[in-house]
């Protein structure tokens, strides 16, 4: 048989295929359950806002036509909310897309990727597929340790590439001190922050808009999506604001019509639901200190999460195990073994019956696995 994979191009081949968190109906099928909670891929558990809805299933009559390929009225709608300028803004099939497009756009073999250790898994997939070093630095303190990324930027490090909050870990760092980072970065590397979960580290008084510092740092990306807070991770949207001239790259990167024409009507009347996204938000900071409390009252240590999960270090006991006993009981996580976390369990947080019911399930493992 022909060996078609040393046809393929770059690192592809080194890679291996993301795995995503189990699906509901997955595991009913596997495990004959009818009762399964989703706790594993840090979806919003109010499901979609309803005006992103009305908008989504009004917009299905016309599901027929092509979308606008430049989202016109999704751009004029984060201007309008944000002062975010639409000449600086890219739209994609979810965040994920868009920093793939990026990745493809400035990354080859010639080139350096810096991020720190535990990142999201697609910064070094795409390191690696587009043929670059990956630079992996320690964490301190659970965090992206800025002064030690700062040295081990070169002259050939095309990218500086981090989550804030973090994914899989859930830290933040603060405005205060990624401004005083972005000061100190060489123009010629574009530093890439994604914000995926940006909408649940807001509400801090010291928090700053970081899409507004495109303006004055030319050498500056950030990502967003609507997949977490707004409850749109099925239809995938996203959005890229950096500077003019890195867009226009992007733009002419991406699939003419790469986000869809419900996505596209959901996303836009979903930044008018206000009060979904304070209800959603509001759930998460009340529900996460309910997490911490358990955590403590079970000598188990959470890492101090700014995001809508929490990572649990399960030290002590067989984490996998206990993942695999919640599943069988219709409880959803996500292990982390992928990211070499191996006592680590990553948590959703959900509405407070659905982590009344974790909390139950799992106070009742650990007292069979003491």
């Amino acid at each position: 048989m022909t060996n078609y994979s040393s046809f393929a191009n770059g690192g592809i081949t080194l890679i291996k295929p993301y795995q995503a968190g189990k699906p509901i109906e997955e595991v009913q099928r596997q495990l004959g359950l009818n009762d399964v909670i989703k706790l594993a891929s840090n979806e919003n558990p109010f499901g979609m806002g309803p005006k992103a809805k009305a908008a989504a299933l009004a917009c299905v009559e016309n599901a027929n036509l092509y979308p606008d390929s430049n989202g016109y009225y999704l751009k004029q709608k984060l201007q309008q909310k944000f002062s975010y300028n639409p000449n600086k803004i890219t739209l994609g099939a979810g965040s994920n897309e868009l920093i793939n497009l990026l990745f493809a756009a400035f990354v080859n073999e010639k080139v350096n990727v810096v991020f720190p250790e535990y990142s999201f898994v697609v910064y070094p997939m795409e390191t690696t597929v587009n043929g670059a070093q990956a630079k992996v630095i320690p964490l301190k303190d659970y965090n992206a340790d800025l002064d030690a990324i700062l040295e081990a930027i070169d002259e050939n490090t095309r990218i500086v590439a981090f989550a804030n909050p973090s994914n899989p870990i859930g830290t933040a760092i603060s405005s205060k001190s990624m401004y005083e980072f972005l000061k100190k970065v060489p123009k010629q590397t574009l530093v890439v922050i994604d914000e995926a979960y940006n909408e649940f580290n807001s509400g801090d008084d010291t928090y700053q808009d970081s899409a507004k510092w495109t303006d004055e740092f030319e050498n500056l990306v950030i990502s967003r999506t609507f997949s977490k807070a707004y409850g749109l991770a099925g239809l995938r949207v996203g959005y890229m604001i950096a500077n003019e001239e890195i867009t226009s790259i992007l733009n002419r990167l991406r699939a003419p019509f790469n986000v869809n024409i419900v996505a596209l009507a959901a996303a836009t009347a979903a930044l008018d639901d206000e009060e979904f996204l304070q209800k959603t938000v509001n759930n998460n900071t009340k529900e996460r200190a309910r997490y911490e409390q358990f955590c403590k009252a079970h000598n188990l240590f959470m890492i101090p999460s700014k995001a809508n999960f929490v990572a649990i270090d399960f030290k002590g006991y067989d984490a996998q195990k206990i993942a695999d006993k919640l599943l069988h009981k219709g409880v959803i996580v996500r292990p982390l073994l992928g990211y070499k976390l191996k006592d680590i369990l990553r948590v959703s947080i959900g509405t407070e019956s659905e982590n009344d019911r974790f909390f139950t399930t799992l106070e009742a493992i650990l007292k069979e696995e003491r």
